[in-house]
């Protein structure tokens, strides 16, 4: 017996996604995204604090060794700052000016930043002696001078944050 040729015609189902599964790797990358850029934000404000702390290493160390030298806090003319001067003509990237006001040091940022134009106040830690008077030689707490506007404690550089 003779069996005559079938033709091999498959039924072939179409390839790809469904509706359905574009719809939830859509989901998917959104649920992603939501978390990751406030993160990145967050690292690039820490990032952008941090260069104040840098950019004021220099100035910090010579109030330090005044310090050291004379026993207290030195003026701006001790560190033979201008008295009219605004600011100490330091800056950065993301640094817009850097100011000393005994005891503290004030660090402007770029109203283009990720910190909008906050100031970062730099004050020696105080002695843990009667006076309580501010000494470099312990260290360095940083803060946002005013309310901060938009700003986070946890963007303060970890060097000199209070905790």
């Amino acid at each position: 017996m003779q069996h005559s040729a079938q033709p091999a015609i498959r039924n072939k189902k179409q390839g790809g996604f469904t509706l359905i599964e574009l719809m939830i790797v859509v989901a998917i990358i959104g649920v992603l995204a939501s978390i990751a850029v406030p993160q990145y934000q967050n690292y690039t404000a820490r990032a952008q604090a941090s260069e104040g702390l840098s950019v004021t290493a220099g100035v910090r160390a010579d109030i330090a060794e005044q310090y050291s030298l004379r026993g207290q806090m030195p003026n701006r003319a001790e560190l033979s700052l201008d008295e009219d001067d605004d600011d100490l003509e330091i800056s950065g990237r993301y640094v817009a000016s850097v100011d000393y006001n005994n005891p503290d040091i004030e660090v402007t940022f770029e109203n283009d930043s990720a910190l909008d134009g906050a100031v970062m106040e730099i004050t020696p830690i105080a002695d843990d002696g009667d006076d309580g008077a501010a000494n470099p030689g312990n260290g360095w707490i940083c803060s946002w001078q005013g309310d901060g506007g938009d700003t986070q404690e946890n963007w303060l550089p970890a060097g000199c944050r209070a905790d």
